[in-house]
């Protein structure tokens, strides 16, 4: 598939991933009011005019980008601005926030640092793969830049310390997963490709290829490391592998969605599938706990658990509260807005929506 066509694939995606979000219900008598049974609105601020992908929480903070420009940093409990700057940062790349300093991907293809008054610190020229690939792991940063694929950088003034031998510039990379003195990170192209690096020098220390599969994604669990893979939206695969040795623990076909993390709690994964399922699997041996079928709806954020339960946001705007333990649905709220992935914080689980508001749980 050439340059071109995967930019404008990429376009259409975007466009009706934020439709579906932005978008009101247009029938106002189907419209939910502010004070419902499970849940109630928190506050509402048009005038954010968020981006979804954008939307990063911590702290107790939330920050966000909109299209004119402006980048924020408000209270997640009562909107008060902490802070409102002007850049030309891209709010369709998701920030990336370091003790209170912001790591922001420009229009330009530029990564800059800026210190919470929005100064600037350093910057450095970036490549596509930083939307996926930029994190950071103690006082370091990573992701693709320069024009040398996967790096680490020094994060005080943003200068490579190493960058991967090999090309990544040419294959799709994805968000790291790292383990104490090691880094694994994901290649996807038309094979799935999984690299282990020693992070002090960026040594490959051992690849793993996934011939039947073209797409990755990879996380740290106690048990060791989870690998998703999948193939054109149709045929997928989960295993478990020993982080050092890279032995397979378990494996077991399933075609799951890469695009939102699996949920890991108390000993179990799970996750969301494309034939419109949500599964958890024992993540001792992989062994299927039960299945939840969404049927004409899907999925639409990461899972996230919350005292005992799980919650996600569907394509239909749909809030789905399910026992973790049973899958069993606790309830099924409707919104007005697309849901955004819910925010746990401060022992309270937050929902945000298209519609630059945050709706609690009662």
């Amino acid at each position: 598939m050439n340059e071109n066509l995967k930019m404008k694939i990429t376009k259409i995606i975007i466009f009706t991933f934020l439709f579906s979000l932005l978008s009101c219900k247009n029938d106002n008598k189907n419209a939910i009011g502010d004070n419902q049974k499970y849940v109630k609105l928190l506050w509402r601020n048009k005038q954010f005019e968020w981006i979804p992908t954008s939307l990063v929480a911590k702290n107790k903070m939330l920050y966000f980008g909109n299209l004119n420009r402006d980048f924020y940093a408000i209270n997640l409990e009562n909107a008060k601005v902490k802070f409102k700057i002007k850049t030309d940062y891209n709010p369709f790349q998701k920030p990336l926030i370091s003790d209170q300093n912001l790591l922001l991907t420009e229009y330009g293809n530029e990564l800059i640092h800026l210190d919470k008054t929005g100064k600037l610190k350093w910057k450095i020229n970036s490549e596509t793969n930083l939307k996926t690939d930029l994190s950071q792991y103690e006082n370091y940063i990573y992701g693709s830049v320069l024009g040398n694929g996967f790096s680490k950088l020094n994060k005080t003034d943003g200068k490579v310390i190493w960058f991967l031998p090999e090309n990544s510039i040419i294959t799709e990379t994805n968000k790291p997963a790292f383990f104490k003195n090691n880094i694994y990170l994901g290649l996807s192209e038309h094979t799935a490709n999984l690299l282990a690096i020693n992070t002090e020098n960026g040594e490959i220390i051992w690849k793993n290829e996934y011939k039947n599969f073209s797409k990755i994604t990879q996380f740290k669990t106690e048990n060791g490391l989870l690998v998703c893979l999948n193939k054109d939206l149709k045929s997928g695969k989960i295993l478990m592998l020993n982080d050092k040795s890279r032995n397979e623990i378990w494996s077991k076909s399933l075609n799951c969605d890469l695009y939102y993390e699996p949920c890991i709690i108390n000993g179990n994964v799970i996750l969301s599938t494309y034939d419109n399922k949500i599964v958890s699997l024992n993540i001792e041996n992989g062994k299927k706990n039960w299945t939840l079928d969404l049927k004409e709806d899907a999925a639409e954020t990461t899972i996230i658990s919350f005292k005992e339960n799980l919650y996600f946001g569907t394509m239909n705007r749909n809030l789905y509260s399910i026992n973790y333990k049973t899958g069993k649905t606790n309830f099924i709220q409707p919104f007005n807005y697309g849901i955004l992935n819910p925010i746990v914080d401060n022992n309270k689980i937050y929902f945000p929506t298209g519609g630059s508001e945050i709706w609690l749980l009662k």
